[in-house]
């Protein structure tokens, strides 16, 4: 205690932020760890390597968060992913996130690193994604009750959602991590899946710590990058009136400085490689942008993005998450495919498991 006392609590909060969204981006340059890459590696060349570190990821969130859930009695009720949930908004927002993260090739997420590595194009769509995710809280926080009124959105609200069963959550994921990985060796080459895990289950410890031990305004969760990045927005807005910026935007910002300085030791993704498009249409910028609207409009809806829903949300066994991250995925395929079909789908990079290359 004596340490916080020296550091004050302002200040631990803002390092231990800071430190979780670093430890992010780092990882995930490292290896680049992407949701949609996962998706496109799989339609173009049947790859599965960062499919698999990406249920690893899973996997491991959901054991060290119920850990943690457990040991400490941390009740996951209260957060957005259980109140107030609209299966309606989930699956449209879903659909639509999906939809964007295949056009403007990567996720939210993904376009932090990829900005953090040098990519003007990322920096575009996250300026879109910020906008239209400020624009879509917005609008929602001003006529809440008259969009709720409305008897199909009615229809399908609920007051919570409910906890998945982890005896049929645990044997699916373990199912679809074994395809995956193909040979069992490769298993350790999902190490980067197993790292950011944990650093998934970090981000609910240290929120709860923040709320229960320092006793500040925050609420527990842990990572996301839609909301985040509309605050952003609203931020300069408001000319940044507030006196501390929120957890998820300081761990946004800790995610770009992680990447940027993973990116100058893990040079081959360190700019934007040019690419053999002869023969292909990939998508202009403004089509990516378009892409980055539909992200910050369905990130709002759906409640979170790949990693909001995908990997904190599933963390906590909500129901809504998995709803949330099935329809990003599905739309996220169904894109990639229709996508491929138009020789709109580009590839800079190969990612294999070393036994199968």
């Amino acid at each position: 205690m004596d340490f916080i006392t020296d550091i004050g609590e302002e200040k631990l909060y803002l390092y231990l932020s800071l430190a979780i969204g670093f430890l992010y981006g780092f990882i995930a340059q490292r290896e680049q760890f992407c949701f949609s890459g996962g998706i496109k590696d799989f339609v173009l060349f049947k790859q599965t390597k960062r499919t698999a570190s990406l249920i690893m990821g899973m996997i491991v969130a959901i054991l060290a968060t119920q850990y943690l859930a457990s040991k400490y009695e941390i009740e996951f009720l209260d957060t957005r992913y259980y109140t107030n949930v609209n299966y309606l908004f989930l699956v449209l927002g879903g659909v639509m996130f999906g939809f964007g993260m295949m056009v403007s090739d990567g996720c939210s997420s993904r376009h932090l690193i990829k900005l953090a590595q040098g990519d003007r194009d990322s920096f575009f769509v996250l300026i879109s994604l910020a906008i239209f995710s400020f624009l879509t809280y917005t609008f929602m926080g001003q006529f809440n009750e008259l969009i709720h009124q409305t008897s199909l959105i009615e229809y399908f609200q609920r007051e919570s959602s409910f906890n998945l069963s982890g005896y049929i959550v645990f044997p699916i994921l373990a199912l679809f991590l074994y395809m995956s990985v193909k040979n069992f060796k490769n298993i350790l080459e999902t190490w980067d899946g197993i790292l950011i895990g944990l650093v998934i289950a970090f981000g609910w410890g240290a929120t709860y710590y923040f709320i229960n031990e320092l006793f500040l305004e925050e609420s527990l969760q842990s990572l996301s990058f839609v909301y985040p990045l509309g605050k952003v927005v609203e931020y300069s807005y408001t000319k940044f009136e507030s006196a501390i910026l929120i957890f998820p935007v300081l761990t946004m910002i800790g995610v770009i400085i992680g990447a940027f300085i993973s990116s100058k030791f893990n040079k081959k993704y360190a700019k934007k490689q040019m690419c053999d498009t002869s023969g292909l249409n990939p998508p202009k910028l403004w089509h990516k942008m378009v892409g980055g609207a539909f992200m910050g409009m369905g990130g709002i809806l759906a409640v979170g993005c790949t990693v909001g829903q995908g990997l904190s949300g599933l963390s906590t066994l909500s129901f809504a998450s998995f709803v949330a991250i099935s329809s990003i995925y599905i739309s996220g395929f169904l894109t990639a495919l229709y996508l491929k079909k138009k020789n709109a789908l580009v590839a800079c990079f190969f990612f294999d498991f070393k036994e199968t290359k």
